[in-house]
């Protein structure tokens, strides 16, 4: 069962349960406590009760035994014992009676042990007057037979007395099982606690790790233009990010949707007026139309390059839209990379030729695995771009190196070279090496980037080595037959 909770809540009881656990565990160890404090309370009274009553009978027995030696040694030193063993029995009945003052049986126990010692106190100071007029000998008998007389009473009184009082376990006992109970509370606390939080952790981290992945995955599938997962359930905030990632990327879709059939109309609608308009430029540049001045001709060959830059980027457009749309596709068949080369050198003969700029090209004989016509646009954007930035009567060659891999083609120029800052960004899009290229050279900065995706298109990869000052080498992989 999953619990269609918010982040917040979640962290809230993440922290709020072991907390509550713990409350708990701190009563109940309260509790426990306060039982063992109650228990240590009435072992120590239990003590001081027996050792109350076992000062009376102490007294009882010293009072007993200075009469007795009074009589025999006649020194009043005993008569003084007797005295004061005398006035201490009522003082420890006394506090017998506090001590027992909420435990009726107890007490009532107690009342009957002071009846039978007043008894032999009586009888005891009863003897003196016979002790001090030296009748000894009728004094003597009676203090003897006292203790035999009460003995069993008082023996029955204090043994009744103990086993109402007693408990069962020693107060050293009671505060060591108080502080082992402390310690197994603790432990146990420390232990649960941490084991709850653990499981809540990983309950929690569980449900939120598994929805931030789908999140992750949607992101990914996006960039790959293909269907979402299904949405999250709930109503947590990942679940509301999952719902504004699917109107986003919805709104992204008829974005695109309308982007691409608006480029496409647009391009299509400027393709044929300017295709038709270049071709009335070049023939009236030609004379078709009558014959025109140096200064005519001239504006008329301008005209007809703007249109013919116009017309490129107007199909350099519809190729990115074609890569955006994953519709860049190639029909690869077995060729040969001579007769390739040979359609892309011929293609820009005459800018090389404006610039005498000589392309080499050795023959190779070589079998790949391609799609002549995009191969050949390949051949003609880094041909292009090489004979723009090379210096007049440089030149620039193509070579051809089969590997294990593959075919290694390579583009090599004389030019200025490219930055080292720039490289890694050189296939990007509208990406060009110095801002006043696009005015001084014209191009829009696409034609390396639908190079690359015609290049991977056929299965191979592309890359460039450069360094300023010294030529610029663009290499392509392809597949070999």
């Amino acid at each position: 069962m999953q619990l269609d909770l918010k982040l917040s809540h979640k962290g809230l009881i993440l922290i709020s349960v072991p907390l509550i656990f713990q409350l708990i565990f701190v009563f109940v160890l309260a509790g426990l406590l306060a039982q063992a404090q109650q228990q240590e309370k009435l072992a120590e009274r239990g003590q001081r009760i027996v050792s109350r009553l076992g000062n009376v009978s102490k007294h009882i027995i010293e009072s007993e035994m200075a009469l007795l030696f009074y009589v025999m040694k006649k020194n009043p030193v005993y008569k003084q014992e007797y005295e004061f063993n005398d006035q201490q029995i009522p003082v420890m009945f006394n506090e017998l009676k506090k001590l027992t003052s909420d435990m009726p049986n107890v007490n009532i126990r107690v009342r009957k042990f002071e009846l039978y010692a007043d008894q032999i106190r009586h009888e005891l100071r009863s003897t003196l007057p016979d002790l001090e007029h030296g009748n000894s000998m009728y004094a003597l008998p009676k203090i003897a037979n006292l203790t035999g007389n009460y003995y069993f009473s008082i023996k029955k009184e204090i043994e009744e007395i103990t086993r109402g009082t007693r408990y069962r376990t020693s107060v050293d006992e009671i505060q060591d099982s108080k502080n082992n109970l402390i310690w197994k509370a603790l432990v146990f606390s420390i232990v649960f606690n941490i084991g709850l939080t653990i499981a809540l952790a990983l309950i929690f981290s569980k449900n939120i790790t598994e929805r931030l992945s789908i999140l992750s995955e949607n992101a990914g599938r996006v960039r790959d233009k293909i269907a979402l997962n299904p949405p999250i359930s709930g109503h947590d905030e990942i679940a509301q990010l999952d719902t504004a990632f699917h109107s986003m990327s919805e709104a992204l879709i008829r974005a695109e949707t309308a982007k691409a059939e608006f480029i496409s109309m647009i391009s299509h609608d400027l393709r044929s007026p300017l295709t038709s308009l270049q071709g009335t430029l070049a023939l009236a540049e030609k004379g078709s139309y009558g014959e025109l001045n140096e200064k005519g001709k001239a504006r008329f060959l301008r005209a007809e390059k703007t249109v013919e830059r116009l017309v490129n980027l107007i199909n350099e457009l519809l190729d990115i839209e074609k890569l955006e749309a994953g519709m860049l596709t190639m029909s690869l068949s077995e060729e040969l990379l001579d007769p390739i080369i040979e359609r892309s050198i011929e293609s820009v003969s005459t800018l090389a030729e404006n610039k005498h700029i000589k392309i080499e090209a050795p023959a190779t004989s070589l079998n790949i695995l391609a799609e002549p016509d995009r191969l050949v646009q390949v051949f003609v954007n880094l041909l292009s771009n090489a004979i723009k930035f090379s210096p007049e009567g440089s030149t620039i060659s193509i070579t051809a190196t089969v590997l294990a891999t593959g075919v290694k083609v390579i583009v090599a120029d004389q030019g200025r070279g490219i930055p080292t800052d720039v490289l890694p960004t050189i296939f990007d899009r509208f990406q060009q090496v110095r801002k006043e290229d696009a005015t001084a050279h014209g191009g829009t900065g696409l034609g390396l980037t639908i190079t690359k995706a015609i290049i991977e298109g056929h299965g191979g990869i592309i890359g460039v080595d450069s360094e300023e000052g010294t030529g610029t080498q663009f290499w392509f992989l392809l597949q070999k037959v």
